[in-house]
């Protein structure tokens, strides 16, 4: 039997393009493009992305992206990117199908849009979780790891299924509407986040429905947002697990918040999140915990393309047990990873167009979100650390 993936892949990029074929033999329009980023992390304690903790530091981070968009009809269009990624050993290269979907945009109307896309697609979670990988669209070299966590990437990117969205436009506001169900991608970083450690078992039948509602007013200047997640998957145990089946459910709801002036924006996020982890065989003594997540953010737009910005970001894995200490005497591991509170500042310089230069340093208390793949002994973690961050992009 074939998998949800598989199925929506096959019909978005066959059956669709075959409703085409009558329009493709006065040919299609296309366009394609790219990015790089490299980067540079360097801490006085603890690892992110990669050993930045070095006394060089770590070029442990890349990007590498391709896409391309083919419009079959005035109505149909085939999306694409293939995307190669390090970050330290959370990501280890390899080109990953980023996002692969037809859009069948059926009402086009000066004021509403409305469409349906199937295949692989980005999960539109908050502000910026469909955008992230593209430099030029985030507004820091590290988005705020409370709610977009690295770690956790693969789950948080894609999913592979079905989506409908509407767009209205109104005389001083634009309403925005993000259905979609599909197969999220889940895999060994999501499984350390969520279970804590790396079984011999793994996930299947995962299962993902979201919808988010953006509203803009007055150009832009004001914009609200909020956004469900409620997703879900089997956990099958094998060889030395010491249960034969789990299941873990997610529910996630995120509130947005952003005020723009031509050289000012203010940005807020607020985000719970409940993980039940159902059977495991009584492994886990705490199986539900209700995340707590938000950060705020300034953003200066100065002259010749410098930007400035001021972060604090914080994050608490379960608000019954803010400072961690019931999760060391449980585990005998630091309270520490159970919160993170992040003051951040940085700047950076549009060169050109094409190229985009960013520099940022982070003051953390807590390591709620560094990368357990990047540091594998808990026990050697430190409460209050630094990181310097510098990246580069260029797209064409």
């Amino acid at each position: 039997m074939w998998s949800l993936n598989k199925f929506v892949l096959v019909v978005g990029l066959l059956f669709l393009p075959k409703m085409a074929l009558a329009d493709l033999q006065n040919g299609y329009d296309w366009q394609w493009g790219g990015f790089v980023t490299q980067g540079w992390s360097i801490s006085d304690r603890n690892n992110f992305f990669g050993r930045s903790s070095g006394s060089h530091g770590a070029f442990s981070f890349r990007e590498l992206g391709l896409n391309a968009t083919v419009q079959l009809t005035s109505e149909v269009s085939v999306n694409g990117q293939l995307l190669s990624r390090w970050a330290g050993e959370v990501d280890k290269g390899g080109a990953d199908v980023d996002y692969l979907f037809a859009d069948w945009s059926w009402l086009q109307q000066e004021s509403v849009q409305a469409g349906f896309r199937i295949g692989r697609i980005k999960n539109p979670i908050g502000f910026y979780n469909d955008t992230r990988d593209v430099a030029f669209t985030r507004p820091s070299a590290l988005l705020p790891q409370s709610i977009y966590q690295d770690r956790v990437r693969e789950l948080l990117l894609s999913s592979d299924g079905v989506a409908a969205y509407f767009n209205s436009g109104y005389e001083n506001g634009n309403l925005l509407l993000d259905l979609q169900l599909g197969k999220p991608q889940v895999g060994k970083n999501s499984e350390l986040s969520l279970l804590g450690r790396d079984w011999d078992g793994k996930y299947q039948d995962a299962e993902l429905k979201l919808a988010r509602v953006l509203y803009e007013h007055d150009g832009g200047k004001y914009r609200l947002g909020l956004t469900l997640v409620d997703a879900e998957s089997d956990f099958d145990g094998k060889g030395s697990d010491p249960f034969q089946s789990g299941a873990v459910e997610i529910f996630f709801i995120g509130y947005s918040a952003q005020y723009n002036q031509e050289y000012f924006s203010l940005t807020a996020e607020y985000v719970e999140e409940t993980v039940k982890r159902k059977d495991f065989n009584g492994v886990y003594s705490n199986p539900e915990n209700t995340v707590e997540a938000f950060y705020l953010q300034a953003d200066f737009r100065l002259k010749h393309r410098w930007t400035l910005f001021a972060r604090y970001d914080e994050v608490i894995a379960d608000r019954d047990d803010k400072d961690g200490g019931r999760y060391r005497l449980s585990t005998g591991l630091p309270a520490h990873q159970r919160f993170a509170k992040d003051w951040a500042i940085g700047v950076g310089h549009q060169y050109s167009p094409s190229l985009l230069l960013r520099g940022e340093f982070h003051h953390v208390d807590g390591t709620a979100w560094l990368p357990s793949l990047d540091n594998p002994n808990p026990s050697v973690l430190k409460r209050d650390w630094n990181l310097f961050l510098f990246q580069a992009s260029y797209r064409f």
